[in-house]
């Protein structure tokens, strides 16, 4: 993804190394684990000192965004959050702080701030933010969506995002629709992927080429189809993945594109 996305710039290279420097790191394990064993990099935290509020760690991430005990917002731009964000997340930036006591009145409701990973200050500032607002249970997940992907979790993509890349040319797109569905027609350039191929994919033409850190968007005929084709392919070492949270019939009817039938080397090795 280009630099232009982004308000806190990162290098690949630097985002690559973040899960090993926080899994061995001193200073950042959590203080509270569920046994006595050695801390996983899944519930390491950064725990930086004089911070007004408190970190949790992806673990505690997960688990927030399964029970929804907790209102979680992305810090960044709304153009960033458009392109790719946590799942279940809402843009802050869209709310605004000047309007957020009037649509959050409860002032001890719990809430998570994240942002463009350690070393981002959106996410502080923000939450220090919402403490002067008199706002008492904000806890950050500091390591922010580098950190979320790096560990093989995927990202939700928006119409609006979804629409910018693919102006933006520059993203492998994946049909991980049914395959007669995707060879009567699809979006130009799309690959086919479907549920468990994605081990495979890595090793033929639609992944084995391609830069680990390419961009690469999912779409289906569900937002749940697509986003577990898009943990899959994240978890075979591509993080730079994420899904739309929509379905091929709304993309359709944005016509931004015109549908094409596959040509026949994109089912090169593929069953029909």
């Amino acid at each position: 993804m280009s630099n232009r996305y982004f308000t806190c710039k990162r290098t690949a290279n630097t985002t690559v190394m973040l899960a090993a420097i926080l899994a061995c790191a001193p200073g950042t394990i959590a203080p509270v684990f569920a046994s006595n064993t050695r801390p996983t990099v899944y519930e390491a935290v950064l725990e930086q000192q004089d911070r007004a509020t408190p970190e949790i760690s992806t673990n505690e991430m997960k688990a927030v965004l399964a029970e929804r005990s907790a209102i979680v917002f992305d810090a960044r731009p709304k153009n960033e959050y458009a392109i790719a964000h946590i799942p279940g997340s809402i843009n802050l930036d869209e709310t605004e702080l000047g309007r957020f006591t009037q649509n959050y009145g409860d002032r001890t409701r719990a809430m998570v701030m994240y942002s463009n990973g350690p070393f981002c200050d959106l996410a502080k500032s923000k939450s220090d933010e919402l403490q002067r607002l008199g706002y008492s249970n904000v806890r950050r997940y500091q390591l922010g969506l580098p950190v979320w992907r790096i560990l093989g979790n995927t990202a939700e993509t928006t119409l609006e995002g979804f629409r910018e890349i693919f102006h933006a040319r520059d993203a492998v797109i994946v049909d991980a629709r049914p395959r007669a569905e995707y060879a009567v027609g699809s979006i130009p350039t799309a690959q086919s992927i479907l549920a468990g191929e994605a081990s495979k994919a890595k090793l033929d033409r639609r992944l084995r080429y391609l830069d680990p850190n390419v961009r690469i968007v999912v779409f289906a005929n569900s937002a749940r189809e697509a986003r577990g084709v898009a943990e899959e392919i994240s978890r075979n070492a591509y993080p730079n993945s994420s899904y739309f949270g929509g379905t091929y019939q709304q993309l359709l009817r944005e016509k931004f594109f015109l549908e094409r039938k596959p040509s026949a080397h994109f089912f090169d090795g593929l069953s029909r």
